[in-house]
């Protein structure tokens, strides 16, 4: 059987197992646990060895989104989600909602962690019943913070970017009584 040009293939083994030694070693687990391709590419991946001097705490500023049991292992969950938010990263478009959806969906969020999402990712995109509870929470039985709270509900709060924070503080500044 004749290779074809630009397929797996083709592809000089040598010359990919020598690229894979440049990567980083989260850039090598991605790729043997979510990258598709033949054994031997994802073999190669796998036996790349770590380097001893990569500390896997280094900020090379890439934020690495992990589910809430590998955040129970650190000692301040709580404080790496609020590193996923301030981080630089998410300041582009597709890591930016990946980011809030894992945040919101965390169980280690705080209402801080909340109140720096943009108001139309909490309420709309992502859990929409954590956004429920809260503003219910925070209207109490005051039919005043009931009637903001709809007024805001009918604004376009997406192309204000408010964030939630902002949008409980225009309820009123100080929270209802249970």
């Amino acid at each position: 059987m004749t290779a074809r040009p630009g397929s797996w293939n083709a592809t000089p083994h040598t010359a990919v197992a020598d690229l894979l030694g440049g990567l980083h070693s989260a850039e090598l687990a991605w790729i043997t646990e979510k990258a598709g391709g033949p054994d031997w590419f994802l073999a190669a991946a796998a036996a790349v060895p770590v380097p001893e001097d990569e500390d896997e705490d280094e900020d090379d500023g890439v934020v690495r989104l992990v589910d809430d049991d590998e955040l129970g292992k650190h000692p301040d969950p709580a404080a790496v989600l609020h590193s996923w938010l301030d981080s630089p990263a998410t300041r582009e478009a597709l890591s930016r909602s990946a980011v809030y959806r894992a945040v919101v969906k965390s169980r280690y969020r705080t209402l801080e962690h909340l109140r720096q999402i943009p108001a139309y990712e909490v309420l709309a995109n992502h859990e929409p019943d954590v956004a429920l509870k809260i503003l219910l929470d925070r209207c109490g039985r005051s039919t005043h913070r009931g009637e903001a709270l709809a007024a805001a509900m009918t604004s376009d709060y997406n192309d204000e970017k408010i964030t939630f924070g902002d949008l409980l503080d225009s309820l009123d500044p100080t929270p209802a009584s249970t």
